[in-house]
């Protein structure tokens, strides 16, 4: 029988969804400000975890409608277990007893046999082995690159038709992106990127007080300046980047790249404008 998930059981998609959905109501409740709102919910979006998960919301007022999705999952009923076993095994003996009643079917004289008719087909030609095929492996680009964020710019552009977002979060190895809904100007829809943007997560608040980013304004090529520096400006010259937050905390469009020290054993980050130039300087702890 598995055993009930533990903090350090990686986390699924659904379950950082969920962490995200328990923040935005937090965020609604007036429990946590906008600048507290954005990095809880970049870490959510990237935690690996359900440690990780729960230190998030571990301090927050959750409603009752929330707290049966908490990230840490519990087992299966073992009730419910037990009645799925017993159907099987009643499934498998009724197979065998149809199998049965099946092999005794028909005459039962001593002697007496069946003819069997046998037709035999003629040999069909074996067609020719096609010639083997090369697969092309397309490796999507890293977000935390210039080129990388060319190319997640330009897939946004190309599947909403412009650069307006709410807020954006660039990882090594994926993006995501919030975007205002037209209709309801007081939500926003997500999209993850790997290689396209694609609906991922519930349709959540839009953060108060905060204007969406012209993406077309980033400096791409100050900002993948920022990223080969940031561990050096924050003290961690040996770390590495975690992310990247574009978004508008209520005080303007920014770029926060957060650094994670080696090992994961702390972090800093630099916030920055839109252009590249330094706002802040948080030293990694």
């Amino acid at each position: 029988m598995a055993s009930a998930p533990s903090p350090r059981t990686r986390a699924r998609d659904l379950d950082r969804v969920n962490a995200c959905s328990q923040l935005d109501a937090a965020y609604a409740d007036g429990q946590l400000g906008a600048d507290e709102y954005h990095d809880r919910t970049s870490q959510a979006m990237a935690a690996k975890t359900l440690a990780e998960l729960n230190l998030l919301i571990s301090d927050l007022q959750l409603p009752a409608s929330l707290t049966d999705d908490v990230p840490v999952r519990r087992p299966g009923s073992p009730r419910r277990a037990l009645r799925i076993a017993v159907g099987v095994a009643a499934l498998v003996g009724a197979g065998i007893v149809a199998v049965a009643l099946t092999q005794h079917d028909g005459p039962e004289h001593a002697g007496a046999s069946v003819p069997v008719q046998v037709q035999v087909e003629p040999p069909v030609d074996k067609p020719a082995a096609a010639d083997p095929v090369t697969p092309i492996v397309v490796t999507a680009p890293n977000p935390l690159t210039p080129a990388g964020i060319a190319a997640v710019f330009d897939a946004y552009r190309g599947k909403f038709g412009d650069l307006t977002a709410h807020r954006m979060a660039l990882h090594p190895a994926y993006a995501f992106a919030d975007r205002t809904v037209m209709e309801a100007p007081d939500k926003t829809d997500s999209y993850s990127f790997r290689g396209e943007f694609t609906p991922w997560g519930p349709r959540t608040p839009r953060l108060s007080g905060a204007a969406d980013v012209d993406l077309g304004q980033v400096d791409v090529s100050a900002l993948g300046a920022l990223l080969g520096d940031a561990p050096r400006l924050v003290g961690a010259p040996d770390g590495s980047i975690g992310h990247v937050l574009i978004a508008d905390g209520g005080r303007g469009p920014t770029m926060n790249i957060y650094v994670k020290k080696a090992g994961n054993l702390g972090g800093g980050y630099v916030k920055a404008g839109l252009s590249g130039d330094i706002l802040q300087i948080v030293p990694a702890s």
